[in-house]
Order: C-alpha cells, then sequence, then structure tokens
C-alpha cells in the first residue's frame, strides 16, 4: 500500500501524520511490492481476511453508541483503569444523557474511525481484485469486501446522518471531503447490495463468510430504515419484508430449539446465526483480541459485596457496571411461560472464596435478587436467610445506581447469556477480553425485523405469525400457547419491546429505537439518568462529527445541528 494512501485513511480517522508513518513501518517490512503481493492467492486473499478483521476492532470495545442513551439500558459506575477513569465517565454521561455531548467526546470519535478504517481496508481490497486467482472466486472475494463496506456505511449514515462517501482506494493526498447527503448514501448503500446479493453464495465455502441470505438481512434492513425517512416511502416497508421472508424460507437458516441453545458458547455457529463477528482465535490470527461483550452488563463482585468474592475468579469473571440494565428491562418478562429472563440473567451469586468474618464458605449463596414480577415476601426473605444465612437479598426497589445521588444499590440480576468461562480476567487493565463471537444478524432478528415491515405494509396478520414463531420458541414447557398474541396486540412499542426480551444485550437498540422514531420517547420515559439530568431533542437523532476531522480538513466540513 503505498504512502501517500495512507496519508487518506489518517485524515477521515482522525490519526495524525506521524502515526500513520508508524503504521507504515511496521506493515512495509519487507521490499515486496505490495500491488504484486496482492495479486497472488495468498495476498488477496489475507487482504479480504483484513476486511472481516476490521469487524474486531469495531466491536471489540464496549456498545457505547449501541447501548447507552436508551430506554433499556443507564449508565452505571464507571471503571477506574489503574486508578483513572480515563474519561469513561465523562464520555459515557455524554451519551447517555445528551446534554453535554460535544464533539470531543472520545466514544464517537473511535466509531468514526474505526468505521472509516474498515471501509479503507475494504476499498483497498476492491481496488485490488483480480490477479492470479480464478474468476469465481474474485467475484464472491469482490462481493464480500463490498457486503462489509456497506455494512459500515450504514452504521455510519446512522449514527451521523451525511458522511463522506468514498468508494476508492485514494493514491494521491486528499485533505477535503464533502458530506454526501444522507438519501444518496442509502440509495448507494442499497446498489451495493442488490449487486452482491446475486453474487455471495447461499452457503459460503467457511462459517462466518458474508452469505446471501446475510445481504439480504441487511438489504431488508436498510429498505427498513429508509422506509421511515423522509425520502423513503411504503415500497420500502414491502421490499423489506420480501427480502426477510426470503431469509426466513431459503432453507439455510433455522431457530434453535430453545432461546438458550442460541447463547451456548459450544454452540456459536448453529444455523441460526447469520453473520457474526468471528473472534476465535484460529479465524484470522489473534493480533485483533477479543471483545468486551461478556462483562459489560454487570458490576464487581468484590466491590459491591464486602466478602466472599474474589474478582479474579474466573467462575464469575469480571464485569463492568457501566452499562446497567434499567427497571423496565425487567418488567418486560412474564416468567411464569418466558424461559428468556433465566436464561438471560443471573440471580444467584455464590461465594468464590472463604471469609473468617461471618464464617463465609466457599459455595455459600451470597447474593440474591428475587425475580422481578414474581412476589417475594417478608416471609420469604426469612425463609432464604434460615437456609442460607450469609446471603445478602437486593430488591428490586434498589436495582438503580449507586451514583449521582440515586440511591440504589450499584446492583441488579446481571445479564449473563453472554458469559465466557474461558475468557481471561487479568488484572486491573483494559485487556480483558471474550473470545465469543458477537451475533450481527441471527434469523430471530429476522423474523422480528420482518414483523416490524410487516406492520408497516400492513399485513398484520404476517406480522402476528412472525412474532408468535419467535414467542412461542421462547415458551417454557406446556406453556408454548400462552405465549401467542393476537393482530390486536401488535404495535410498534410491542415490537421493540419483544426485541429487548429476545436482543437484550446485543448492538442494536439505539438504532432500533432511532429507526422507528422512539428514541427520545421510550428514553426519557425509562432512562432514570436521561430523564432526570439530560436533554433530548431532535438533533440528538445523528452523533456531533469529531472535531479531529473538522479540524483537519482544509474545506468547508460543516458540523451537525446544535454540536
Amino acid at each position: 500500500m503505498k504512502r501517500n494512501s495512507i496519508y487518506l485513511l489518517c485524515l477521515l480517522v482522525g490519526f495524525s501524520f506521524s502515526s500513520c508513518n508508524g503504521y507504515l513501518a511496521e506493515e512495509n517490512l519487507s521490499n515486496v511490492n505490495s500491488d504484486e503481493y496482492f495479486q497472488e492467492k495468498d495476498g488477496f486473499e489475507s487482504l479480504v481476511n483484513g476486511c472481516y478483521a476490521t469487524l474486531r476492532t469495531m466491536y471489540g470495545s464496549e456498545p457505547w453508541l449501541f447501548n447507552l442513551g436508551v430506554d433499556i439500558f443507564t449508565r452505571g459506575e464507571s471503571r477506574e483503569i489503574g486508578g483513572n477513569y480515563e474519561n469513561r465517565d465523562v464520555y459515557s454521561a455524554e451519551l447517555n444523557e445528551y446534554t453535554t455531548l460535544d464533539a470531543q467526546n472520545g466514544f464517537v470519535s473511535s466509531f468514526w474511525s474505526n468505521a472509516y478504517y474498515g471501509i479503507q481496508v475494504c476499498n483497498t481490497a476492491i481496488n485490488k481484485v483480480g490477479g492470479r486467482q480464478s474468476e469465481s472466486v474474485v467475484k464472491i472475494r469482490l462481493a464480500e469486501a463490498r457486503f462489509i463496506r456497506a455494512y459500515y456505511y450504514y452504521l455510519l449514515v446512522e449514527q451521523f446522518g451525511d458522511i463522506p462517501l468514498v468508494t476508492n482506494e485514494i493514491n494521491a493526498p486528499v485533505t477535503e471531503f464533502t458530506r454526501m447527503p444522507e438519501k444518496e448514501v442509502y440509495n448507494f448503500i442499497i446498489s451495493e447490495l442488490n449487486d452482491v446479493v446475486q453474487v455471495l453464495p447461499a452457503q459460503p465455502e467457511a462459517f462466518g463468510r458474508a452469505s446471501q441470505g446475510a445481504a439480504k438481512h441487511l438489504l431488508g434492513l436498510v429498505h427498513l430504515t429508509r422506509g421511515y425517512k423522509s425520502y423513503g416511502d411504503q415500497n420500502d416497508f414491502i421490499r423489506a419484508a420480501q427480502l426477510f421472508d426470503e431469509v426466513i424460507n431459503g432453507g439455510q437458516y433455522s431457530l434453535q430449539t430453545t432461546f438458550a441453545d442460541v447463547y451456548n458458547i459450544n454452540n456459536q455457529q448453529s444455523n441460526e446465526i447469520i453473520f457474526s463477528v468471528q473472534y476465535d482465535s484460529k479465524s484470522f490470527g489473534s493480533r485483533y483480541g477479543g471483545n468486551s461483550q461478556a462483562y459489560s452488563y454487570g458490576f464487581l463482585l468484590d466491590k459491591k459485596v464486602s466478602s466472599g468474592f474474589d474478582r479474579y475468579s474466573s467462575e464469575y469473571g469480571f464485569h463492568d457496571n457501566q452499562f446497567m440494565a434499567t427497571p423496565y428491562l425487567f418488567s418486560l418478562f412474564d416468567t411464569s411461560k418466558d424461559s428468556r429472563y433465566d436464561a438471560t440473567f443471573k440471580s444467584e451469586f455464590y461465594a468464590t472464596m472463604a471469609a473468617a468474618a461471618g464464617n463465609i464458605k466457599v459455595g455459600d449463596l451470597r447474593l440474591y435478587f428475587p425475580t422481578y414480577d414474581k412476589p417475594f415476601t417478608a416471609q420469604d426473605s426469612l425463609d432464604l436467610v434460615a437456609k442460607n444465612p450469609n446471603v445478602i437479598i437486593v430488591p428490586k426497589s434498589m436495582w438503580k445506581q449507586d451514583i449521582e445521588n440515586v440511591g440504589g444499590s450499584g446492583m441488579c440480576p446481571m445479564i449473563w447469556k453472554f458469559h465466557d468461562l474461558t475468557a481471561d480476567v487479568g488484572g486491573d487493565t483494559r485487556q480483558r477480553t471474550s473470545t465469543r463471537d458477537i451475533f450481527l444478524f441471527r434469523l430471530a432478528d429476522t423474523y422480528l425485523l420482518d414483523a416490524e415491515a410487516c406492520l408497516k405494509a400492513g399485513n398484520m396478520q404476517r406480522a402476528t405469525e412472525l412474532i408468535n414463531a419467535v414467542r412461542e420458541r421462547a415458551a417454557l414447557p406446556g406453556h408454548k400457547a400462552e405465549m401467542d398474541v393476537a393482530p390486536a396486540d401488535i404495535d410498534i412499542d410491542f415490537i421493540l419491546d419483544e426485541r429487548a426480551r429476545e436482543m437484550a444485550g446485543e448492538y442494536n437498540r439505539w438504532m432500533d429505537l432511532k429507526r422507528t422514531g422512539k428514541l427520545i420517547e421510550r428514553t426519557k420515559k425509562y432512562n432514570n439518568l436521561t430523564s432526570s439530568k439530560g436533554s433530548m431533542d431532535d438533533h440528538i437523532l445523528v452523533r456531533p462529527i469529531p472535531q479531529s476531522i473538522i479540524d483537519q480538513t482544509t474545506g468547508y466540513f460543516p458540523q451537525n445541528t446544535k454540536y
């Protein structure tokens, strides 16, 4: 890759030119001409694999822009790293409460940088297509790179609105970019996906590669999202439903037997998974590390409970309180018939280390959260303590923050479906990573998006069938019929609630709420810090353009309104 082509990447991602020189020094250690190398089979394959690997960087950190400032998650206590918050407390408050969100937010800047880095890797792969490999393989690899690039552009246009649309590998210094209108970016994404869906195989040669089903799912999501916009129309909803139906009925994917099966760590390549970010160390090497999904929705047991827990025990691992589930999320489950509450949350924690004070033994029940929708009486409490004298019972009234004068415990049941016993617990650093895959598209998601498209297209019977298929799979044994709903029960709020029950903790909530026009309404209603401390109006429906990008652009590069 030539030095001046990297200059464009430096500008788009906001790196200094000196840091890019370091990148070049790291990557170009041999005298092999990159153009020649990438024409060879191994070189070109490594370049396309690099497109996938950029997704690891994109999703390796916490889901700041996906799950803060929403209805089912709020801001918890920020974690110190080496005695320093590293602005995690400031940036997360800006994203959750919106009031002080500005162009200096580091999490917003990282999102922008990582997405454009991925786009530039894809552009390079697309530009260097051809060479000494079979034409059929080249077509598929080209389609894979275009699919990933289209996905990045979808993330960017929804998060930032009008954005630069860069589709070529640049081989000359560029310091000026134009923000393309959302409508044109959407037209580009749809055009790209319409092309690649004809090329990508229904069954890829290896799990994790883009498939025709993944392209159809993404194209359906793009049409569904555009349908809500001023430049979209009813045909977008109709087309979205058609595409989702093709994925559901195509024979390549099926719902797992139970909801819990989806998250079995030994079942990450099930036929419910349409597209995921691969973190297995064998997939693309170990360079990009793991992700934080397993750690993002909990709290430090040893910090909140005075004794009985070892922070670095592999039994429970290390969990942050940065993303705290709101009471509204817990309220959505009817545990008398729905298996997803117990399959999603962990409510009982047993001592992992003995303590002389209180005569605590390893294995003692130490922390207990009563089930949210079931009565837990004073007698229930006495009975539990009689059997487990060292237990701490946290009533649901205390499932709130212990910061910002909220007055809660800073604890609630942890989202446990992503738990990874094999993850490196590590020390007090940012390197606690899981190598579980992150599911980006799975079939239950397709069902619920299809139901949403059918709702908007006026096909209530089909919407009901789709929702009931997901709900029946989630039923406790003997309660399948009780999980069914009628067309009259379904509106956009019901679908959003169902998506919360099915997909809590997956990386989509902010974009779901924005797409459906419910971000402000539901976040104000259910996110306690946003409602008490925040300020939301339509300008928060896009993020601020990172100030570093504006500063490094020589031409006119406008900021989003009110930032």
